[in-house]
């Protein structure tokens, strides 16, 4: 997994002064105060669960192993 992932956006120009001032104003970068804002505002969203945080059901949770579902180096002769 790469270290960090590019997300681009086309906003309208007007909408792109407003974020770099309210940047600014927080003594930020403008790529801070995007990430912080939309983290933010995707775990208001997702009730401030993580998406990929398993959830039980029926009571009951598990945890896969690593490597659960790497491909078989000897598949021909498992089969």
């Amino acid at each position: 997994m790469p270290a960090a992932a590019r997300l681009e956006l086309r906003i309208a120009p007007a909408e792109k002064r407003l974020i770099e001032e309210a940047a600014a104003a927080r003594q930020q970068s403008v790529t801070a105060f995007v990430i912080e804002t939309a983290v933010r505002r995707s775990r208001d969203v997702l009730g401030g669960r993580e998406p990929a945080t398993p959830r039980p059901i029926g009571g009951w949770s598990f945890t896969l192993l690593d490597g659960w579902d790497d491909p078989l180096a000897d598949f021909e002769t498992w089969r």
